[in-house]
């Protein structure tokens, strides 16, 4: 190995220590100090010369290094197994290496497009930024690390590292697909299917479902085990979830087809989940999805899957409970939490109606009862509003029992009890900053349970089957103590509830809504004061005559009908137009569209053949299975117009596909 230069200056430093020996020993013998200077001269001159030697050898060899170093690099920058690619903002290729090219087919050259040979690559995403990005290529797949260069001239220049992941990327579809599914399967109106059947009748209706279901889980490729009566778990892939999810869970259609003795449809409801970490936590979520299934009114099936949730189902209506056991222990459980309250708050919906109102004014009846101060919270002054306020103006009871969000804001405290009533989703209540500050929150509601549902409540009392929050209250007041007595108001405020979401006793009234409407009556309620209420101005009118007179009657029974931005109470005017075109003939679907300050409105009614809570959730919004709406942001009267006919088409397309593939197979 050559020696570097420091040897050659140590040698140095040793001859010169020698030097100055042989002066010294000149003092003692001139003879021997000239034999030593000789000797000393010819070790200089040879190490001289071997250090020129030595030089001559290291540049020789750094020389190969270098060409040998240099020579390996542009091998490896053009031969790796990575496509390097340099491009400017156009996608116009810099520089490549050879891999490219042959990744590319030689399709792309110095000064063109790399997107030309590669279409989906998403360069202005890439541009300007560092990371990596998976993007697919006529069947192969690429993991691309992108990173901007520093400019040496006016023009950016984007550096690409890409490299073929294919292999993985198939082996990880392939685990994906192989990713466990769980499903609880419940039947959710087991009791009043098998109500009044003989023995042999009730062995028949669950042996068909038991066969459907089975044979659902045969073609899933799946795995079912019944565990109780009416409640089984399927385990399949996710593989086979896609392929359920494209057929919407026709299995929902098939056991809802099974008809028992006494006529009433068989239904299920599904917690379905996938894409979870732990065996633990999908046990958690599907329990969730079950749940959400059954408080959405049953029929349908819940399923989590890539982060988000997807109903499927919900064609059935809810089914009447006939027992209010449940009514009685909630109403037990309201009273003791009053009972521990040093106040009692209480609001509904933004843009409150006469349900929301209503409910809100029973459940301050009962506090005042317990002799508790109460208030009722509204989002805003509106029509409504206005004229209970009038009722109320003689009775001194009533004097400043609605309250702002702001002065509510000011009231609360850690011993504060706040009702929700005619909600449950946290962004539809009439002062969402209320649920922040109330540390206990009850929610009593009869519509069917949608995503957003307000966190860590003390107490639900969810019932879809109920016509109205109003008869839900009117029940809990049944129960709430038998001496209590209603006022004139407080049964007409309740009474008018239940008229106005039973469109007078038209829609969704059971057996126990004509109940709590006799209670109502016997207690005081006129009649005759709740058609006051519904008393409309002749500007109210002229404005539904101006809606009907832009109103479209579509084929499928589907009628839209749309307002102008100068219309009074335009909320008011598009809910009650929507129930007006429900009058006419054929008509399955009645939608009126309204202009808001950063939006556009949807009101939407339903014969109860279709369910457009189903429609507007995919808006955004929510509802019951016969009156929903929806309010979409920024956007225009006509793009919501064309969403929604897209929506329903689809929608109805289904159904009727399913229906029919019922009557087939019958």
């Amino acid at each position: 190995m050559p020696q570097g230069p420091s040897f050659w200056f140590d040698t140095r430093i040793y001859l010169a220590v020698a030097a100055a020996l042989l002066l010294v020993i000149v003092f003692y013998n001139k003879y021997v100090a000239v034999l030593g200077a000789i000797l000393l001269v010819v070790l200089y001159l040879y190490g001289r010369e071997r250090h020129i030697e030595q030089q001559k050898a290291m540049n020789a060899y750094l020389n190969s290094m270098a060409h040998n170093v240099e020579s390996v690099t542009t091998y490896a920058l053009k031969n790796l197994p990575l496509a390097m690619a340099l491009v400017d903002e156009a996608g116009r290729l810099q520089w490549g290496n050879s891999i490219l090219f042959d990744w590319t087919d030689n399709q792309v050259k110095a000064g063109q497009s790399l997107l030309t040979a590669w279409p989906e690559l998403p360069l202005k995403a890439m541009w300007g930024q560092s990371g990596q990005q998976v993007v697919s290529v006529a069947s192969r797949y690429y993991q691309i690390l992108h990173k901007p260069l520093e400019p040496s001239s006016e023009d950016n220049l984007l550096m690409l590292y890409i490299s073929d992941i294919t292999d993985s990327e198939i082996e990880r579809a392939v685990c994906e697909a192989a990713m466990p599914v769980l499903a609880y399967i419940q039947i959710d109106n087991f009791d009043d299917v098998l109500q009044g059947l003989a023995e042999n009748q009730r062995s028949d209706v669950l042996l068909e479902v038991n066969k459907l279901l089975s044979g659902w889980a045969v073609e899933s490729d799946g795995f079912l085990k019944k565990y109780t009566e009416d409640t089984y778990i399927a385990l399949f892939s996710s593989n086979a979830l896609k392929g359920v999810m494209h057929d919407r869970f026709e299995i929902l259609d098939r056991i809802r087809a099974v008809r028992a003795g006494n006529k009433i449809p068989v239904t299920l409801s599904m917690g379905v989940v996938a894409d979870e970490s732990s065996y633990a936590a999908m046990g958690e979520r599907a329990q969730a999805g079950l749940d959400l299934a059954l408080g959405r009114g049953g029929d349908q099936a819940v399923v989590h899957v890539g982060g988000k949730v997807e109903f499927y189902g919900g064609k059935a209506k809810a089914v009447e409970k006939n027992t209010r056991v449940k009514a009685r222990l909630v109403s037990q459980a309201i009273r003791e939490s009053m009972e521990t309250a040093e106040m009692i708050l209480i609001m509904g919906h933004v843009n409150e109606d006469f349900d929301s109102l209503g409910a809100a004014i029973g459940v301050a009846k009962m506090a005042r009862y317990l002799g508790k101060t109460a208030y009722i919270v509204v989002s805003q002054v509106n029509l409504t509003v206005n004229k209970l306020s009038e009722l109320f103006a003689d009775y001194t009871e009533y004097q400043d029992i609605f309250l702002t969000p702001l002065q509510a804001a000011g009231l609360i405290t850690d011993q504060t009890l706040l009702f929700v009533v005619d909600t449950h989703r946290e962004k539809l209540v009439a002062a969402p900053e209320l649920l922040v500050k109330a540390e206990r929150v009850i929610v009593i509601d009869h519509h069917r349970r949608s995503e957003g549902f307000i966190n860590n409540p003390l107490l639900v009392y969810l019932e879809p089957s109920a016509s109205s929050t109003s008869e839900l209250v009117t029940e809990l007041l049944m129960y709430f103590d038998d001496r209590l007595d209603m006022t004139r108001l407080d049964a007409t405020a309740l009474y008018a509830g239940i008229v106005v979401d039973t469109k007078n006793f038209a829609v969704q009234a059971g057996v126990r809504t004509f109940d709590a409407a006799a209670y109502l009556r016997r207690a005081g309620a006129d009649p005759a004061l709740v058609r006051h209420l519904f008393r409309v101005d002749f500007d109210t009118m002229k404005a539904q005559a101006e809606v009907l007179s832009h109103t479209e009657l579509l084929p499928g029974g589907v009628i839209i009908g749309l307002c102008s931005h100068n219309v009074k109470n335009i909320q008011i005017v598009a809910a009650q137009t929507a129930d007006m075109l429900l009058l006419i003939e054929g008509t399955r679907l009645s939608f009126v569209l309204f202009p808001l300050e950063d939006g556009v409105g949807v009101s939407a009614r339903s014969q109860g053949e279709i369910n457009v809570q189903v429609i507007m959730e995919q808006m955004g919004g929510g509802g019951h299975q016969t009156v929903a709406g929806a309010q979409v942001k920024n956007a225009t009267l006509g793009q919501v117009r064309e969403k929604l006919l897209e929506l329903v088409v689809n929608y109805i397309g289904e159904s009727d596909h399913h229906e029919s593939n019922l009557t087939a197979r019958s």
